[in-house]
C-alpha cells in the first residue's frame, strides 16, 4: 500500500510540475482551456505565478519530500491539504456559480478522486503501523 501511495503522490506531483512549467511559459494557454480572457498584463502575471509557479513549486516540494527525504507520508499530507483546499474552493464555486461543466467539471472529478485515494491510502498505511 505504501508503494501505491508513494507512486500516486509522485505522479500527481509530476503532473503539477508539468502543468506549472507549461502555464509559467505559456500563461495564455489558459484562455483555450477555460472561458476567460487575459486582457491585462497583471492577469497574465497572476496565471503565470499561481497556476505556474505555485503548482510547480508544490510539485517539486512534494517530490523532494518523497525522493529526497524518503518521507512519502509527509508528501502525501501536503497533497491532502492542497487537494482539500481545492475541494473547499470547488464547493464554494458550487454555491456561488453553480454546477461546473466542461474542463472544470473534469478537474473537480479528478481532484475529488485524488483526494480520496490519498486519504484512503494514508489511513490504510497508518492502520498497519
Amino acid at each position: 500500500m505504501l508503494a501505491f501511495h508513494k507512486g500516486l503522490v509522485a505522479l500527481v506531483s509530476i503532473l503539477f510540475i508539468g502543468l506549472g512549467i507549461w502555464l509559467m511559459l505559456d500563461p495564455l494557454a489558459v484562455e483555450s482551456l477555460y472561458p476567460m480572457q487575459l486582457e491585462q498584463p497583471m492577469a497574465v502575471s497572476e496565471v503565470r505565478a499561481v497556476f505556474g509557479g505555485l503548482m510547480g513549486g508544490i510539485g517539486v516540494g512534494v517530490l523532494w519530500l518523497i525522493w529526497g527525504k524518503g518521507r512519502a507520508m509527509d508528501g502525501g499530507a501536503v497533497m491532502l491539504f492542497v487537494f482539500g483546499g481545492l475541494l473547499v474552493a470547488r464547493i464554494a464555486g458550487l454555491v456561488g456559480e453553480g454546477m461546473p461543466h466542461g474542463p472544470v467539471l473534469n478537474e473537480t472529478i479528478f481532484e475529488t478522486v485524488v483526494f480520496f485515494l490519498i486519504l484512503a491510502t494514508t489511513f490504510a498505511i497508518r492502520n498497519r503501523e
